[in-house]
């Protein structure tokens, strides 16, 4: 039976839809391609490259998903926390400021992404290594921020949270999904950061975009420089970018939510290929982190 035009156009039109949602939606991971909304260069240097003298690696699978997996990422557990030569002895020799350089750095590994919810890395160092899920929707992470017991205080957070508000001003939208750390003189506290540009986006040839969002997720290293005088006052000494998104009309627009998972915490790697085998994507409870109080009715 032939449809009336109104109608073959309606469904023409209708099909045109669902093929580009097929190809836009959830825009997986890809440094160093073509940006598929604004067709600009995304930097292939946000990635730390894979050791090729290095034999270790993690391979596995994720379970659970609620929407499509668009990355996967792994970070050694190891913490630079040395924001100031004045910490370590013999600070001020140019040799010493070298090293604390080095040792600042934050790697972050990208994974190969299977069809079938599987992931692999090569090339990494030995060493404990966390990893990072992120979906079209929400993400996963079983990121160690802390190794000590927390012990901020409220008034420390709310100048944390008051110093990222300020800072980048590019992007309107901050949430802080995790904050952690010690209080005091000199504390020092590590926060993931959710940031999101929802306002329209001037690319370099001028033009401007408000079919399209910017979604950044990042580590934030926190120093406390408070005085007496001053109260409580933190400073932001050092961020580390580990995912960094188009989101365009198809996708997840806006803050997505984040959710704890203890699987994807502390996978050892030594010299040869890690098998986790499959990782159940849930919400668990982040530990060293009292429960919220309960609501006063």
């Amino acid at each position: 039976m032939t449809l009336p035009l109104k109608k073959r156009l309606a469904v023409t039109a209708l099909a045109g839809v669902v093929a580009a949602s097929a190809v836009f939606a959830g825009v997986k991971i890809n440094p160093g391609n073509m940006s598929p909304y604004s067709k600009t260069q995304v930097s292939g240097n946000l990635y730390t490259k894979p050791d090729p003298n290095a034999g270790g690696g993690i391979k596995g699978s994720l379970a659970d998903a609620p929407s499509e997996v668009l990355g996967v990422l792994a970070m050694p557990e190891k913490f630079p926390n040395l924001t100031s030569l004045d910490d370590v002895e013999g600070g001020t020799s140019a040799k010493n400021a070298r090293n604390v350089n080095k040792d600042m750095t934050n790697q972050v590994y990208l994974a190969s992404l299977g069809s079938d919810n599987t992931f692999s890395f090569n090339g990494l160092p030995p060493g404990k290594y966390d990893l990072f899920v992120l979906c079209d929707n929400c993400f996963y992470e079983g990121l160690l921020l802390n190794r000590e017991e927390q012990s901020l205080t409220e008034p420390d957070i709310t100048s944390i949270k008051a110093k990222l508000k300020e800072s980048n001003p590019f992007f309107n939208v901050k949430n802080q999904h995790r904050i952690e750390g010690q209080t005091g003189s000199f504390g020092k506290a590590r926060v993931l950061e959710q940031e999101v540009r929802t306002l329209p986006v001037t690319l370099q040839s001028a033009e401007v975009m408000t079919s399209i969002q910017i979604r950044a997720i990042k580590l934030c290293l926190m120093e406390s420089v408070g005085t007496s005088k001053l109260g409580t006052h933190w400073e932001l000494k050092k961020t580390r970018e580990i995912t960094r998104q188009e989101v365009g009309p198809p996708d997840t627009k806006g803050a997505i939510p984040g959710y704890f998972c203890r699987a994807l915490q502390g996978v050892r790697v030594s010299t040869s290929v890690k098998d986790v085998g499959a990782i159940k994507l849930v919400s668990d409870p982040v530990p060293n982190t009292p429960p919220p109080e309960p609501k006063k009715p």
